[in-house]
């Protein structure tokens, strides 16, 4: 799974967005006396987080279901000189017997899983790896911004001289909006190189996702923009960061 996508991900420019959050989970952290010695990011994909925050001295671990993208995140480790554990395992089943003071998922990798039951399996499972006074921090794509940006046909070139289409349909009816994006990437001899994927996801209002945060032992839940600014209406923004206790 994500063979394609995974050879690209990095060149794509797509682990700019949780390099981005984390400077301002950081900002948050500070804010909160929090210092994590331990982190999981599930769902690490090529494994952008985890080495970031290896860099910075926090024992780091990364999971994810696929093995392609767990090939390239134990290679950009070791591009890195860090050594880091990857598990190449399911975000709403894995059992690793260890706990962290922070897990974190990111990029709306949460919107991948398609029902609210497994939103629910994963959150459980967050739970049951996280110390007493730890943090689990996610983002989420909302309905909103299903319906009103995964709805469309948009092309883009980088300065690199790749390009992306990306042509996506929203169901209203069952709440999901499925994506295909098209890549041609430049190449050193002047040629293109290209894959095709396609992506489904799905959103909740975010009290049902609130609910069943809470119903898996999660007592302090705030949700914020990726500015880490409290959100008063969460459901009439893009793009919410949950912050779980």
């Amino acid at each position: 799974m994500y063979e394609k996508i995974a050879k690209f991900y990095d060149r794509l420019g797509w682990s700019k967005f949780p390099l981005k959050l984390w400077d301002q989970m950081k900002v948050y952290f500070k804010k909160e006396s929090f210092n994590p010695s331990s982190h999981l990011d599930i769902a690490c994909g090529t494994g952008v987080l985890s080495i970031k925050a290896a860099s910075e001295g926090i024992r780091s671990e990364g999971l994810d279901f696929s093995i392609d993208m767990i090939n390239i995140a134990k290679e950009n480790a070791k591009s890195k000189n860090l050594d880091i554990t990857y598990y190449h395992a399911d975000m709403r089943s894995f059992n690793l017997n260890k706990k962290y003071a922070l897990i974190t998922c990111t990029y709306d990798a949460i919107n991948h899983l398609l029902t609210i039951d497994e939103w629910k399996q994963t959150f459980s499972r967050v739970k049951a790896h996280l110390n007493d006074n730890g943090i689990f921090i996610f983002d989420c794509n909302t309905p909103k911004a299903l319906k009103e940006r995964w709805n469309c046909i948009h092309v883009d070139k980088d300065n690199e001289g790749n390009y992306m289409i990306q042509k996506a349909i929203h169901y209203e009816k069952k709440g999901i909006s499925t994506a295909s994006f098209t890549v041609f990437t430049k190449e050193e001899n002047g040629l293109y190189d290209g894959f095709e994927e396609t992506f489904t996801e799905i959103s909740f209002p975010s009290s049902q996702v609130i609910d069943i945060l809470r119903e898996v032992g999660f007592s302090n839940i705030t949700i914020t923009d990726t500015n880490f600014n409290r959100l008063d209406n969460p459901d009439e923004e893009y793009r919410n960061v949950y912050i779980c206790k």
